[in-house]
């Protein structure tokens, strides 16, 4: 088990490191709208690619867990569900954000494929193949690394336009795997016993927290541009990005530790953890108060220097490390909690995303700066569901008979 997390590990690592270049090299050379745009681009892909697959990841490793090789049909069924909720999705994209044409065909591409290999990756768990199925799950932000590093090793310029297609190509990359599935021994006995309704049913319960829990994490993105523009969330996501998203590794990297040892039942030393977080968090944030302008300005060739404030690091230290403690809680509750507790925390998470979509268009009231005001919100909302998040997971029944555990989807 111990190496099954290390090689999780490894590659979760390397893909969050991809991820940060990627965002660093596009801060660089995309305009401050353009650069919005790549934000909101790269939110819609991660969240629309959960949102699509509807859960049948997770349902196809409860129905199958000792017949990972399932027959066509049940792949047949899968894709045509993946390929309609994708429809659906950028059918709704298109209306809030009305994208091009030909922008809202990458992004349905890019979705689709990224839905295939979250499907790709669940079928390799059962098959114990845990180096290979994050790989699938989230290799497409290394491929997308090398094809920009390719880009502008051939002096390409890089721009909008041009992401689009490299994400929809990094996502394909490994979505051609599939095929393996398609034409690989078949097992006639899950032929026998697959049932369409037995199979979406089981996995609404787990597309709904994780497409809630998405959402919710990354609701800040979404809505910015629509209450104000893409130019904002460049801004926004270039100012908080080193803050936010260092510490948001850190929480990520935890959860992953200590989700496997959760659902095993192991004792996890609470406080121990939580003494050691609260001093991280101070050390970061003490750190960051120092030399925080400085790291951005070195990152980012100094094009957010003149909205970065010292009180703006600060605020944005304090959402990175809400973040920590929120991605955490999010593993832990989806690890211990039973069916009705789930339920509730679906419930939270939508109610907080409520909260936030009518608090947000009150930015600029509350200060005279739009980006502080923003922050403001959102490290409101975020202690208030961490609170909560608490509070249920504390309140957890005892009775863990018809407890589901999932792997929580992270931005």
């Amino acid at each position: 088990m111990l190496k099954n997390v290390s090689n999780t590990l490894v590659i979760m690592i390397g893909t969050m490191l991809a991820s940060f270049v990627v965002t660093v090299i596009a801060g660089r050379n995309l305009s401050m709208s353009e650069f919005g745009e790549f934000a909101l681009l790269k939110q819609v892909i991660l969240i629309g690619s959960t949102i699509a697959i509807f859960g049948l990841d997770y349902s196809y490793i409860k129905l199958f867990p000792k017949r990972p090789n399932a027959d066509r049909k049940t792949h047949a069924f899968t894709m045509g569900i993946l390929v309609f909720m994708s429809l659906i999705i950028v059918s709704i994209l298109q209306l809030t954000y009305q994208f091009e044409t030909y922008k809202i065909s990458f992004i349905f591409i890019s979705i689709c494929f990224g839905a295939i290999n979250l499907y790709q990756a669940a079928i390799s768990r059962l098959q114990g193949k845990f180096f290979i199925a994050q790989l699938l799950a989230g290799g497409w932000k290394i491929a997308l690394l090398i094809l920009i590093g390719l880009c502008m090793y051939s002096n390409m310029s890089i721009n909008i336009q041009l992401l689009y297609p490299l994400f929809s190509v990094s996502l394909c990359i490994f979505s051609v795997f599939m095929i393996r599935n398609f034409f690989s021994k078949q097992n006639d006995a899950v032929h026998a016993e697959f049932s369409t309704k037995t199979y979406v049913t089981f996995g609404l319960i787990f597309w709904l927290i994780n497409a809630s829990g998405l959402i919710s994490g990354g609701i800040d993105k979404l809505m910015i541009p629509i209450i104000f523009d893409r130019e904002i969330l460049g801004v926004y996501t270039g100012s908080s990005f080193l803050f936010v998203i260092t510490l948001s590794m850190i929480g990520s990297a935890i959860g992953y530790v200590i989700f496997p040892n959760i659902s095993a039942g192991k004792d996890i030393n609470y406080k121990k953890l939580s003494a050691s977080l609260f001093f991280i968090i101070l050390l970061i944030i003490f750190v960051f108060q120092i030399v925080g302008k400085e790291l951005v300005s070195i990152l980012f060739s100094g094009r957010f220097d003149s909205q970065l404030t010292q009180k703006l690091i600060l605020y944005f230290s304090v959402i990175g490390s809400l973040q920590i403690i929120h991605i955490i809680l999010h593993f832990m509750l989806s690890a211990k909690l039973g069916n009705n507790q789930l339920l509730v925390y679906f419930i939270l998470s939508l109610f907080f995303i409520a909260l936030f979509v009518l608090l947000l268009p009150t930015a600029g009231s509350i200060s005279s700066v739009v980006l502080l005001d923003i922050a403001t919100i959102v490290i409101f909302i975020r202690s208030l569901k961490v609170i909560a998040m608490g509070v249920l997971y504390w309140k957890k029944t005892s009775d863990m008979s018809d407890e589901i555990r999932i792997l929580p989807e992270t931005l």
